[in-house]
């Protein structure tokens, strides 16, 4: 029952998407983020529900006029696509074609995308709703997941849905994190319920994030909670609230959870610690011997590991390992050109957002760009940091981040442009003469 309802609704929105582009895209990133046909238990799981909504979308496109292209004229856009580019080389060469090019098809329906996302999102209030949906599917699983990590004493392990790529404990907790500063800006704009629900998800989320038993996500969310905190308005009320709260909890924590966080200091003792180590290695070998190019999506096989790190092989049992590294699993892949188009699309971002920032400062009705930009920077530092330790470089997130810091800057130029031509108008009106 629960497949004919998940694919029925989805199936219902198309049309909306072929119409009004604008909400096809809001049921795709509802797609994107929640998985809601990775709830079901039959047929709907395997049904391409991402790529139906991708294709509504792109045909509303094609048949509207409703996209504005000045934000893909932002640099943001502009180094995502040169990334795509880097991509689409390094599949021409690729070590295992067939993988690469199906790898490749997935990668370019999300830059794809990203792009249209950037050129629907022209005002605030749909910025706002695409935010909105993305908090929301994803504090989803951080409530279900901090009640599930609090009922059972934090004794089992978070994990996220299906075979979705955050149904890993790793995954979903670079997802957690990079969720983390949405809520807890989106909940400051809102009043009454929205703003409780906002709340309950954010607070809930973190010991979701604990209980996934990811060590790089316990570090990043420690670094991105105290961030968050010192930028808020009443910084020393919530260190001392997180601080009693974390005090208060240390005795429900379970050893386990303790010993394992410890391991972060013995690392050289700790197998799974050592094999990343080992690994990175040989993505350094691999890196060397296609510089230009990388190996290709999904590179990693008995042969190459066998090629490059016999030893790798015999040491570990056989086991073929990813990169466990958001960096490392671009520059294998993609060389160094594609390293180099990936650093400077978040740098750009990180700038950008910074920019939109100083801009509005004097603006107090802009202030929503402002908070805006601030929070996806904090999300982005969250990817950075978390994705030191888990491949996640093909999350949906970074991407459409890109989308909407190049949105931003359309809004913000033309607002202020547009206060900017008032004014003039103003000054040189006879009423403004004869009053001055």
């Amino acid at each position: 029952m629960r497949d004919y309802l998940i694919i029925t609704v989805i199936l219902a929105s198309l049309p909306v998407g072929l119409f009004r582009p604008f909400y096809g895209l809001l049921v795709y990133a509802w797609i994107s983020y929640m998985y809601p046909h990775e709830l079901a238990w039959s047929f709907a799981q395997t049904f391409p529900v991402a790529k139906l909504s991708a294709f509504s979308v792109m045909g509303g496109m094609l048949l509207s006029a409703e996209g504005n292209f000045a934000a893909v004229r932002q640099r943001e856009n502009i180094w995502m696509l040169l990334l795509w580019v880097a991509f689409t080389v390094s599949s021409l060469f690729a070590i295992n074609q067939i993988p690469a090019w199906n790898k490749w098809q997935d990668v370019s329906k999300l830059i794809v995308m990203s792009v249209f996302a950037s050129m629907l999102l022209r005002d605030r209030k749909r910025v706002r709703y695409f935010l909105k949906v993305i908090a929301l599917s994803l504090g989803f699983y951080g409530f279900k997941g901090g009640l599930f990590g609090l009922a059972t004493r934090g004794q089992q392990m978070v994990q996220g849905p299906g075979t979705s790529i955050i149904s890993a404990n790793n995954s979903l907790g670079l997802a957690l994190n990079m969720c983390l500063p949405l809520l807890w800006y989106l909940a400051a704009e809102e009043t009454g319920w929205r703003r409780r629900v906002l709340q309950l998800m954010f607070w809930l989320t973190i010991p979701a994030i604990m209980f996934t038993y990811s060590r790089g996500s316990a570090l990043a969310m420690a670094v991105l909670l105290l961030v968050i905190m010192l930028k808020s308005k009443h910084r020393l009320m919530c260190i001392v609230a997180v601080l009693v709260i974390g005090i208060l909890a240390i005795p429900f924590i379970p050893q386990k959870w303790l010993d394992r966080q410890k391991t972060v200091l013995t690392y050289e003792a700790d197998g799974s610690a050592m094999s990343r180590i080992d690994n990175w290695k040989f993505c350094w070998t691999i890196a060397q011997t296609y510089p230009l190019t990388g190996a290709g999506f999904l590179f990693q096989n008995r042969e190459i590991f066998a090629k490059y790190a016999p030893d790798f092989l015999i040491k570990y049992g056989g086991k073929v390992w990813d990169t466990h590294n958001i960096f490392l699993g671009i520059l294998t892949s993609h060389g160094f050109p594609g390293l180099t188009m990936f650093l400077l699309m978040i740098a750009c971002c990180l700038m950008g957002a910074g920019r939109l920032k100083r801009r509005v400062r004097s603006r107090p009705d802009l202030g929503w760009i402002s908070n805006y930009a601030e929070m996806i920077q904090l999300s982005l530092l969250a990817f950075l940091l978390n994705g030191l330790f888990v491949n996640m470089e093909y999350y949906d997130l970074p991407y459409h981040w890109v989308a909407v810091i190049a949105s931003l800057k359309v809004i913000a130029k033309r607002e202020l442009s547009e206060t900017e031509t008032d004014r003039v108008y103003f000054s040189d009106s006879p009423v403004a003469a004869a009053v001055y």
